[in-house]
């Protein structure tokens, strides 16, 4: 069987799910991967053009596809072989712009060619959703539970993979529970600030003062706060505005997302709407004036910083205390 997985950064998530259904169903498969980055794809046809009656069952990987010039005189190439005995996956990226543009989208030229000879399957993750549900799939979890586990292995799909792995090992079966494997699990740097930050917010101070003491990771936590009172104050606006009408109802909530979602974008695209839905309790504490006042201050502080005016640790630790 042939397969080609188009898509963004979780196609990995979809190769490595294929991989295993591959390799469960013939156990003793011949795997050789190529790597068309690195021009090995002149290896990739000469294995595919190989055919031996008595050897065994090969499974043939080519990834970064989208590097081939031309893809779809490669696939026209491939028509043209009788491939016997052979599993094939063929992975090709693309990526979104600044603006939620994708760049170098696979060729409609190409797309003729793998017409019956491919099961495509193509990916997306703009909204965070196939990363959300492939961790719920997975893990036989709730949406709050998986970004929970998201939020903590991090942003890193090998990463994520992995660790999913590593719980679905030690649980053998049992459900899953945080109280469970948090022990086994690694946790992101990312998530350990996210987490400070939000007692923070939320008007818990002393953690959050010791971890940086310990961590020195004032940097980053200064670029996490910021980005979080971006958030708040953009949702704190929207509510005062009567576009979100409702902190509490997730349905109502993602109605008036979708219509302002384009405030709510990184570099991946689209912040899932669940994510961003967590924030609103913290909207209750604060409001629009306030919020400006904080994010102004922060900007204040890196500007200081970055010009040698003050002590960074400092400026953030009184900033701290004072939210």
């Amino acid at each position: 069987m042939n397969y080609l997985i188009i898509g963004d950064s979780t196609t990995e998530l979809v190769y490595k799910d294929l991989l295993n259904k591959l390799t469960l169903e013939t156990p003793n498969v011949l795997q050789k991967t190529f790597d068309a980055g690195l021009k090995e794809e002149e290896l990739f046809f000469q294995s595919i053009s190989i055919n031996s009656m008595f050897g065994g069952k090969e499974l043939l990987i080519l990834k970064r596809a989208e590097k081939i010039d031309k893809i779809w005189i490669f696939f026209k190439a491939m028509n043209n072989f009788n491939i016997l005995n052979k599993d094939i996956i063929i992975i090709y990226n693309s990526s979104l712009n600044e603006f939620g543009k994708e760049v170098k989208p696979f060729p409609k030229k190409a797309r003729k060619e793998i017409e019956g000879n491919f099961k495509l399957i193509e990916v997306s993750d703009k909204d965070g959703n196939t990363t959300i549900n492939y961790i719920m799939n997975t893990l036989n979890v709730d949406k709050p539970t998986a970004v929970k586990f998201k939020d903590m292995a991090g942003d890193d799909l090998s990463t994520l993979h992995q660790e999913m792995q590593k719980v679905n090992t030690f649980l053998g079966g049992e459900s899953f529970s945080f109280e469970k494997v948090i022990n086994i699990l690694t946790v992101s740097k990312e998530y350990n600030t996210f987490d400070m930050v939000k007692e923070v917010l939320q008007g818990n101070k002393g953690n959050s003062l010791t971890y940086l003491k310990k961590s020195k990771e004032h940097v980053f936590f200064l670029n996490v706060l910021m980005g979080e009172l971006l958030n708040l104050l953009k949702l704190r606006v929207l509510f005062e505005e009567g576009t979100i009408k409702s902190t509490r109802n997730y349905n109502s909530f993602k109605v008036a997302f979708e219509n302002n979602k384009n405030l709510f974008k990184n570099k991946r695209g689209f912040s899932h709407p669940y994510v961003i839905f967590l924030k609103l309790p913290l909207i209750e504490r604060f409001d629009s004036e306030i919020l400006q006042r904080y994010l102004d201050k922060t900007l204040d502080i890196e500007a200081k910083f970055k010009s040698g005016n003050g002590e960074l640790d400092i400026m953030l630790e009184i900033f701290i205390l004072e939210i």
